[in-house]
């Protein structure tokens, strides 16, 4: 130990305290370092006998660490001009194991001596990095529903809209009512995977299994999509057996279905065709949902998988590509569940929904 004190109490102090302390001189050189340090940082005095060895230790990345210095340099002068020569910043700082971990480090003067202190913020940060992430989750999934209410609510303006200047018959006007209430359904599903997927992250959604006849269930998409289908003269063709059953959560498979299919008529091209089927082997049923669109490329079906390629937040997905797709296979997941995409440039994509079967209790 180089830095000795008149009394041991002072030292006794020191070591008994929970933050990491490093004491050095007037010009850096690490004189002593208590006990939290040594646990928390892990490096040893012996290691550190100057203040460039501490900088190279703590940020080994060059540019990180001048940046680092030049932050610490900054914020001394600010101090001096103030009137104030202490010296505070918030940083991650590589330890002797490896790992980074984030400090708010506060230096103040002792005498003719500085005290630098390590408050571990490393659990703190990373909440607010979940809670950043979180938020910024629930604003693309408003984003996604107020695109997707957008479409039926204009549809039902527009019945409305034109209903007294028509000269529309009784079976006209029937026709109306039942494609306003196609729509309103829809608005009414989108709801409902909202509050699904908000409690689903509070832990607050109770999963209901049940018997899903999947011919019936997806018959209602052919009226909900209805009006774009028919403005691309994109086929949705339904080959699944009268009898295809799922045991599964209905609100739970409208959101990844509802998601995959819209996907599939935004990038399906005019005169296309989406198929949708079903498959079940052994304890995993298997619904494939294929396209005739442009396909995508490996560097986007990694995007949408595993969260790396172009971007690992949802805000960085550009045009709003793989938002629906991300939000799918992230609820699938949590249920059980796994999605997979094979695509091929020019011929067009398929989504794999695996979901794994239990008996209904």
């Amino acid at each position: 130990m180089r830095y000795h004190t008149e009394t041991d109490d002072l030292i006794n102090t020191f070591d008994a305290m929970i933050t990491p302390m490093m004491l050095t001189n007037s010009v850096g050189v690490p004189l002593y370092i208590n006990c939290a340090f040594q646990d928390q940082i892990g490096y040893q005095l012996d290691e550190l006998p100057d203040e460039g060895s501490w900088f190279e230790k703590a940020y080994p990345d060059v540019k990180h660490r001048n940046n680092i210095i030049e932050r610490w340099e900054t914020a001394a002068l600010t101090g001096l001009k103030n009137g104030d020569i202490a010296i505070n910043i918030i940083t991650s700082v590589c330890c002797a194991d490896g790992i980074y971990r984030s400090f708010d480090i506060y230096r103040h003067r002792i005498g003719d001596n500085y005290a630098v202190t390590f408050l571990n913020v490393d659990g703190l940060k990373r909440q607010n990095d979940d809670l950043v992430v979180k938020a910024k989750r629930k604003d693309n999934l408003l984003a996604i529903m107020a695109h997707d209410v957008r479409s039926p609510l204009t549809c039902i303006k527009q019945i409305v809209d034109g209903y007294e200047n028509l000269n529309l018959s009784d079976g006209d006007v029937e026709s109306l009512f039942f494609r306003m209430n196609n729509q309103i359904d829809y608005i009414f599903d989108i709801l409902n995977s909202v509050l699904i997927h908000n409690g689903d992250e509070r832990g607050l959604f109770a999963e209901k299994r049940e018997p899903i006849n999947l011919k019936h269930f997806f018959t209602k998409y052919l009226d909900y999509y209805k009006e774009r289908l028919n403005a691309q003269n994109i086929l949705l063709f339904l080959e699944l057996a009268d009898d295809a059953i799922l045991n599964y959560d209905p609100g739970v498979l409208d959101i990844i279905c509802r998601n995959l299919i819209d996907n599939a008529i935004k990038y399906t091209e005019t005169n296309g065709v989406i198929s949708i089927s079903f498959s079940t082997v052994d304890n995993q049923s298997s619904i494939l949902i294929r396209d005739t669109g442009p396909g995508m490329s490996a560097g986007q079906i990694e995007q949408i998988i595993t969260g790396k390629g172009r971007g690992n937040s949802y805000s960085e997905f550009s045009d709003g590509f793989g938002l629906g797709l991300s939000l799918a296979k992230e609820i699938l997941e949590k249920h059980d569940g796994s999605l997979s995409i094979k695509s091929k440039r020019g011929i067009g994509t398929s989504f794999t929904i695996n979901i794994n079967q239990y008996p209904l209790i």
